[in-house]
C-alpha cells in the first residue's frame, strides 16, 4: 500500500476514536464541528446586525375607526349612491368600498364631513399623506353623494445640496409623477441609511402645481471606509483558540448605495506548524427600491496535528461557500414590515491527510432557500420572526446521493424558524432590556453532519466552552437575557436551554443542554468589548466542558 494511503487510513482510524458527541452519519472529521460553530457565529452576527439596523417609521399608527354610524341631523337626505371620482381614483378601490357602507342612510352636512374625515384618516393610515378627498357643490335630493379624490403627486425627488453626487434612484421604489406614499419614502430612506456612512432625512415642500410636492432629501455623510480589528477566544483548541480578524468596509463603491466588505480571519495562537485556521470572505450588496441583492463568497481553511502511533499526522481541510440572495419588501405599514427572501447556496469542502485528499469526505452541494421575515414594533417592544424552507438540489454540479435509502442525503427538505423579541423593563429607576431568542430546525431527511442543528457554545446554549457540541438533524434552543446599563457599560445575565432530536441522536445519554451566564459589555477607549463567565446546568455525560466557561471579544474600529 502506498505510504500516503497508509497515513490516510491511520488518520481515519484516529478520528473514529476521538470523543465527538455527535452521532455522525459519515466518517467524522473536525471540519464538520468547525462549520457548525462558524454557522452559529454567523447567525448570531446576523441577529446583532438586525437589532442595529436603522428602521424608518415616520408616522405613529392611527386609531382605526370602524364605526360606520352617522349622526342624526336635519336637514338630511336619503342617499342611495355614493361615488368617488377624480384623477387616478382607480388606484383607491378600497375608498369606494368604504363609501358603499353608507348606502341607504339619512346623511346631512355633519355626516358628510364625518365620512370625508374617515376616508382621509384611512388615506393617512396607508401612507397617502398628501392625497385628499373634496366635497364638490351638488344636489343631494336625487339620492347621490359625489366626492372628488385629489391625489397628491410627487413632482420631483432631489437632494437639498446641488453638489451632492449621491444616487437616490435605486434607493426609492417610487418616481416623480407617482402618487406620494409615505411607505415608499420610508423604504427609500432605509435603503440610503443601510450604508453606514450615510444618514438621511427628507422634507416635503409644495410643488409648482396644486396637489404636487417635492421630496427634498437631506444627507449627512461620514468617512466611507472603515477598518475593524477583532480578537476573541471563540476557536477550538484543535485549530486555535484565539481568533483574530480584520474587516475592511467600503461604502458606495459604485455610487449605488451599495456595500462592499472584505474580511480576513486567522488563528492568533502562533502555532502554525501544529494547528491553525485561515478564512476570508467577500460581501457585496446593492438595493433597487423594494429589492435588495446580495452576493457572498467565503473560504475557510484549517489544519491540526493528530497524535497517532509513533508519529504525528497532519489533518487539514478547506471549504468554499458562494451565496446569492434576493430580498423583496412585500408589505409595510406604520409599525411593521415583511420581506420574502430567496437564496441559492453552493458549497464545496475537501479534507486531507498529510496532503492527500480523503475522497469519502468530499462534499459538493447546492441548496435553495425560500424565507419570509417580519419585524413588528409595539411601542418600544420589537418582534422579529423568520420562517424558511431549504431544499437540497442537483444543480451546479452537486454530487449525487448515496444509493442506500437510509444514508444521509444532499437532497434534503429542511425547515427553520427563528423568533427574536426585545422589550424594555424597569428595574427600579433604571430601564433595562429583556430579550428572548428561539431558533428551531426540523426535517424528515437524514442529514450529513455538516447540516445538523448544533447547540452548546456561546452563540446557542451558553454555559459550554464549545469544544464539544450536541448536534443532530432536528433541534431548538431558547436564549433569555436581561441586561442593565451602568453608564456606558452593560451588565447582563442569561439562561438558555436547548434540545436535539433525530435518528442520529438515538445513542445519546441525554438530548438537552441548559446553561447560565453573566457578562459585561461596553466600550473603553474606543474599544468595544465583551467578557463573560458561564456555567453548565444540564448536559449528557458525553459533553465535557470547562467550568466555568470564560470568554471574551475585543473590537476596534479605525
Amino acid at each position: 500500500m502506498h505510504l500516503s494511503k497508509i497515513k490516510v487510513v491511520l488518520i481515519l482510524v484516529v478520528l473514529c476514536m476521538l470523543p465527538y458527541t455527535q452521532a455522525w452519519a459519515e466518517i467524522p472529521h473536525p471540519g464538520d464541528n468547525q462549520e457548525l460553530n462558524r454557522r452559529s457565529r454567523e447567525a448570531a452576527a446576523q441577529r446583532q446586525n438586525l437589532q442595529q439596523k436603522k428602521d424608518v417609521f415616520l408616522e405613529q399608527e392611527q386609531i382605526k375607526d370602524n364605526d360606520n354610524r352617522l349622526p342624526a341631523e336635519a336637514p338630511s337626505f336619503l342617499i342611495h349612491t355614493l361615488m368617488l371620482e377624480g384623477d387616478r381614483d382607480g388606484q383607491f378601490p378600497w375608498l369606494q368600498d368604504m363609501l358603499n357602507k353608507y348606502k341607504n342612510q339619512q346623511i346631512g352636512k355633519e355626516g358628510i364631513n364625518l365620512i370625508v374625515k374617515r376616508l382621509t384618516n384611512e388615506l393617512i393610515n396607508r401612507g397617502y399623506v398628501t392625497t385628499r378627498v373634496a366635497i364638490p357643490e351638488q344636489d343631494l335630493s336625487n339620492g347621490t353623494l359625489q366626492l372628488v379624490l385629489v391625489p397628491g403627486i410627487i413632482s420631483q425627488i432631489r437632494f437639498d445640496k446641488v453638489q451632492h453626487s449621491g444616487n437616490w434612484e435605486n434607493a426609492f421604489p417610487t418616481r416623480p409623477g407617482n402618487i406620494l406614499n409615505l411607505r415608499d419614502l420610508e423604504q427609500g430612506l432605509e435603503q440610503l441609511k443601510r450604508v453606514p456612512s450615510q444618514d438621511a432625512d427628507f422634507k416635503l415642500i409644495p410643488g409648482k402645481r396644486m396637489g404636487e410636492s417635492d421630496v427634498v432629501i437631506q444627507m449627512k455623510e461620514s468617512r466611507p471606509n472603515r477598518y475593524v480589528l477583532s480578537l476573541d477566544d471563540s476557536g477550538s483548541k484543535a485549530t486555535g483558540k484565539l481568533q483574530s480578524s480584520i474587516s475592511m468596509a467600503f461604502d458606495n463603491p459604485f455610487n449605488a448605495n451599495d456595500l462592499f466588505n472584505v474580511s480576513f480571519n486567522k488563528d492568533a495562537d502562533r502555532s502554525e506548524n501544529l494547528r491553525g485556521t485561515d478564512d476570508y470572505s467577500l460581501y457585496y450588496s446593492f438595493p433597487s427600491g423594494n429589492w435588495t441583492f446580495t452576493l457572498l463568497t467565503q473560504h475557510h481553511n484549517y489544519h491540526q496535528t493528530i497524535a497517532a502511533i509513533n508519529q504525528n499526522l497532519l489533518y487539514s481541510g478547506d471549504s468554499y461557500t458562494n451565496e446569492f440572495k434576493i430580498a423583496k419588501l412585500i408589505h409595510r405599514d406604520q409599525t411593521s414590515k415583511t420581506h420574502i427572501e430567496f437564496s441559492l447556496i453552493k458549497k464545496q469542502s475537501r479534507n486531507y491527510a498529510e496532503g492527500t485528499e480523503i475522497d469519502v469526505q468530499h462534499k459538493d452541494t447546492t441548496a435553495a432557500e425560500l424565507a419570509i421575515t417580519r419585524r413588528q414594533y409595539f411601542g418600544k417592544k420589537v418582534l422579529d420572526w423568520r420562517l424558511a424552507y431549504k431544499r437540497g438540489l442537483p444543480w451546479l454540479g452537486a454530487q449525487t446521493d448515496a444509493a442506500a435509502a437510509d444514508s444521509p442525503t444532499t437532497r434534503y427538505n429542511l425547515w427553520t424558524a427563528e423568533v427574536d423579541y426585545t422589550t424594555p423593563v424597569m428595574l427600579g429607576k433604571v430601564e433595562g432590556k429583556y430579550s428572548v431568542v428561539l431558533q428551531v430546525q426540523d426535517t424528515n431527511s437524514r442529514l450529513y453532519a455538516v447540516d445538523y442543528f448544533s447547540i452548546g457554545n456561546r452563540y446557542t446554549v451558553r454555559g459550554f466552552d464549545g469544544e464539544q457540541t450536541l448536534a443532530a438533524e432536528q433541534g431548538y434552543f431558547l436564549r433569555n437575557e436581561l441586561s442593565v446599563p451602568i453608564g456606558k457599560q452593560e451588565v447582563y445575565v442569561g439562561l438558555d436551554y436547548g434540545e436535539v432530536h433525530g435518528p442520529d441522536s438515538a445513542s445519546f445519554s441525554g438530548k438537552a443542554l441548559a446553561g447560565t451566564t453573566i457578562g459585561l459589555r461596553g466600550q473603553i477607549q474606543g474599544v468595544n468589548y465583551e467578557i463573560f463567565c458561564a456555567w453548565a446546568l444540564k448536559q449528557p455525560k458525553e459533553i465535557q466542558t470547562a467550568t466555568p466557561a470564560i470568554g471574551f471579544q475585543l473590537i476596534y474600529q479605525l
